[in-house]
């Protein structure tokens, strides 16, 4: 790439511009110091779009506005997508696939001001859609030696290429005898009798990581039905209140924490969750009637604009402690004392592993509870790096040791218009499995391991809440040997799945048998040599 040649710094955001207007101040700071990296390269730069004094915010909030954005860029010009909070692939993956310059996805390192998260959104993004491009990351920018080094060896050469020495391919893995078994004869029975995968509305959130191929995916056993989120809404107005009432009863008995309000557009209050619980029974019998091994609901964007928030909800699908859900049709409960696999924000990437990990679980007589969590953040605690895992609030109460450990907040404002209740806590300490399913240039894959979650003081806890969403559900992760650096190189989306308990050699088995290529990342890979 010659020096002399301009690179455009372009500025992703939410489709949401109440967010938008409460993140430029960030990504405006964020500019400044990938302008001054660049300038100490010396490498002039321009930044799109340009600030709009009516909309308080210089973010890209449509795919049509990144498309126009782009006309006015030259096809073989080098393009910097710059993230410092949550954005939507959407927004430029349509005009990239076109671009014939150098792409680089760049991001702060940050819980408050999550660009990490989106980077990872958009690198899973462009890979699914056969896009080549290079990411980087950082903390401080010009005062990070190792990001200058790699910004540096971009601008020359329009690529950065990560170790990956963090990831074995499977194949090159030795897994016990038990284990093959185990993956041979459940691959067989799901090449038989299929595992219908329900998402519904995908790619509402903007993210093209979480949908994918249907003739991939069916062709390893998993049928995707495709649902409709009107007929969620159709069939939420077929539970009576009188219904509902008795969901919200039994999670009160159970000793479940509410943080109810007065005030509808600030707090959490009865008519919020009582629709919640509408939902949960409308969502269950769906599950029901279309035969399905898994469900996703999106909520964003159409459903925001209808009802509450649907992470409560969530939390309940994936428990196996869990209200009775009672068919219309056989007026039979459904599947009473078991999860009803639900992969949050309608993330089919999730939830191919949380389906595959629950059945695992369940065929070994484990507790079969999983949910994905955004990879949102870390840092070092007692010599350890330690990730923050967070999601919007459909983790399982499992997971924090049971429903009198679960608090329900209202979700943000900001996000949440409507309110909603989270399902939220702390997930206690235990070895975990973790997996995630993507699709790359054309291709399958998956990437799994195991790690800790980790027991921490209550005062390291809540500084790790304050610093990213202080009313989701969080689990504090060690996975040795897939650190902030390898994860972030490596990882195809913002989401990871996690269960308790190491079913790794099950899964990975299984996924060879059923024939996707799958990697081990961390240091899992080395009990397997």
């Amino acid at each position: 790439m010659a020096k002399e040649k301009k690179v455009y710094l372009i500025s992703n955001g939410d489709f949401r511009d109440s967010a938008n207007v409460v993140c430029w101040p960030m990504q405006e700071a964020t500019l400044k110091s990938v302008k001054a990296a660049f300038t100490k390269l010396g490498v002039k730069t321009e930044v799109l779009p340009k600030f709009d004094s009516k909309k308080k915010h210089g973010f890209l909030n449509r795919q049509c506005a990144g498309t126009d954005v782009f006309s006015t860029i030259e096809p073989d010009a080098p393009v910097v997508i710059v993230l410092s909070c949550w954005a939507y692939s959407t927004h430029v993956s349509g005009a990239l696939q076109t671009h014939r310059g150098p792409i680089l996805l760049l991001a702060n390192f940050d819980g408050t001001w999550p660009g990490l998260v989106a980077l990872l959104n958009h690198a899973g993004t462009l890979a699914r859609l056969g896009v080549k491009h290079s990411r980087i990351w950082s903390e401080t920018f010009v005062k990070d030696e190792g990001f200058m080094k790699q910004l540096q060896t971009w601008v020359k050469t329009g690529v950065i290429n990560h170790s990956m020495s963090h990831v074995t391919d499977a194949n090159k893995l030795t897994l016990s005898s038990a284990a093959h078994k185990f993956g041979e004869m459940f691959s067989k029975d799901i090449l038989k009798n299929r595992r219908i995968m329900g998402q519904f509305d995908p790619g509402c959130m903007g993210m093209l990581n979480a949908v994918l191929d249907p003739g991939k995916v069916g062709a390893v056993g998993m049928p995707i039905e495709y649902l409709n989120q009107s007929d969620l809404l159709a069939e939420m107005d077929l539970v009576s209140d009188e219904e509902a009432q008795k969901m919200l009863n039994w999670l009160v008995k159970k000793k479940t924490w509410f943080d109810w309000g007065y005030d509808t557009f600030e707090h959490l209050v009865h008519g919020q969750v009582l629709s919640q619980m509408k939902m949960y029974m409308a969502a269950g019998r769906m599950y029901e009637r279309y035969g399905l091994s898994a469900i996703g609901i999106p909520y964003q964007l159409g459903l925001v604009r209808q009802v509450p928030a649907s992470d409560l909800v969530e939390g309940m699908l994936n428990n196996a402690d869990r209200p009775d859900i009672v068919s219309l049709e056989t007026k039979k409960v459904v599947h009473k004392g078991k999860p009803l696999p639900h992969f949050n924000e309608g993330d089919l990437g999730s939830g191919v592993p949380q389906m595959l990990m629950n059945e695992i679980y369940q065929r070994k007589k484990m507790a079969p509870e999983t949910t994905l969590h955004d990879v949102r953040w870390g840092r070092e605690w007692q010599g350890k790096f330690a990730w923050v895992f967070l999601i919007s609030g459909g983790a399982p109460p499992a997971h924090f040791g049971g429903w009198d450990k679960t608090k329900v907040y209202r979700q943000p404002p900001m996000y949440f218009p409507k309110g909603g209740g989270t399902c939220s806590g702390v997930s206690k300490p235990g070895v975990i499995t973790w997996a995630r399913c993507y699709e790359q240039f054309g291709q399958l894959g998956m990437d799994c391991g195991t790690g800790e979650v980790l027991d921490m003081p209550d005062s390291e806890v809540q500084d790790r809440l304050n610093r990213t969403t202080k009313v989701w559900p969080i689990a504090n992760v060690h996975i040795p040997g897939y650190d902030r650096d390898q994860c972030m190189a490596s990882h195809m989306s913002n989401h990871i799945t996690i269960g308790y308990g190491d079913i790794l050699q099950e899964l990975v088995s299984t996924c060879m048998h059923l024939g996707i290529p799958t990697r081990v990342a961390g240091d899992a890979r080395k009990s397997l040599r």
